[in-house]
């Protein structure tokens, strides 16, 4: 019996308890610490899309302690960090990479996630995390593995570059930016005033409108209607927008404008199999980078009452205690 989030067909949210099968050959059961909130997780809260069955256990970015295991290489005791990605492993697509899969699901959505006081996953889906690291730290890594696999991307050193939003995803990108591109003047274009602080603080030059055909590359961290209008307008000659939002809008451009600019149009997806290490050892060098991005902690057990708030706060990063 684990005690759990869960989010009912009618999308009723509510702490609850569930029983957790037999743990599976290969899979290891772990004790969740820190789970992060999630953009792709509050569309689920609001929509179910996704979700293979109920109640679901959401929560995908989930650091804990392994408490149960068959995997030497493994042993009970492992603080370790979950693959969040489930490819099917049999198209072709999976070939190349889980997140290029057709039938690619997510921990939470296709099977239990980390919202819990326990949950299993295969024993080669977790990853290790650096000794000496903190686990409210640690827990970045998943998103932060796909910052790294989206500006991989970036083919050429940019001289300017120009952020729409800095929430959780953009305010990562603001750091792996700093780390990569450090000679790179960063602009972000952010209208709420908590985040364009936050921005400013993260070095970058916070913009209201962005220079037209100005930046070498743009990245939309933001996804609002009209977002790539934005970023095609501000990207100069040649550029490059890098798309990380996920919107359901139409977007607003022509071919003519993507031709005649020649402008690189990226969509960065999940990450593969090297960027959870990647990540975990980015966090583990430099913590204090990046462990002021959290800016709320909440218990389990509130974060019903939390969610329904949420709307009203101006909010980076979200992260639920697991365990009392």
């Amino acid at each position: 019996m684990t005690t759990a989030l869960l989010l009912d067909r009618d999308l009723t949210v509510r702490v609850g308890t569930v029983d957790l099968p037999a743990r599976a050959p290969g899979d290891v059961r772990i004790r969740p610490e820190w789970a992060g909130l999630c953009g792709s997780d509050l569309h689920v809260f609001g929509t179910g899309a996704w979700v293979d069955y109920w109640p679901a256990v959401l929560g995908h970015e989930v650091v804990g302690v392994v408490s149960a295991s068959d995997d030497p290489g493994v042993p009970v005791g492992s603080r370790v960090v979950a693959d969040s990605r489930y490819g099917c492993g049999d198209c072709s697509d999976c070939t190349r990479s889980p997140r290029f899969c057709a039938n690619l699901t997510w921990l939470g959505e296709s099977r239990p996630g980390g919202y819990a006081t326990e949950m299993d996953v295969p024993s080669g889906r977790v990853y290790p995390v650096p000794a000496g690291l903190e686990l409210d730290v640690a827990v970045l890594a998943e998103p932060l593995a796909v910052v790294l696999r989206a500006l991989d991307g970036v083919a050429v050193e940019p001289d300017r570059v120009l952020v729409l939003g800095c929430g959780p995803i953009g305010a990562l990108i603001l750091t792996e930016l700093s780390r990569r591109f450090p000679s790179a003047a960063v602009s972000v274009s952010e209208p709420q005033p908590a985040r364009a602080q936050a921005a400013s603080q993260l070095g970058a030059t916070v913009v209201t409108t962005p220079d037209p055909d100005a930046y070498d590359v743009v990245i939309d961290a933001a996804g609002f209607p009209g977002a790539l209008g934005v970023a095609f307008s501000a990207v100069r000659r040649g550029g490059t927008v890098l798309v990380v939002a996920i919107g359901a809008h139409p977007i607003p451009f022509t071919a003519q404008e993507l031709v005649e600019k020649g402008i690189t149009l990226m969509g960065g997806i999940g990450f593969d199999d090297e960027d959870l290490p990647r990540a975990l050892a980015a966090l583990a060098e430099a913590p204090e980078r990046y462990a002021g991005l959290v800016t709320h902690r909440v218990d389990l057990t509130a974060f019903p009452d939390f969610l329904g708030s949420l709307p009203g706060l101006n909010t980076g990063k979200v992260l639920v205690r697991c365990q009392a």
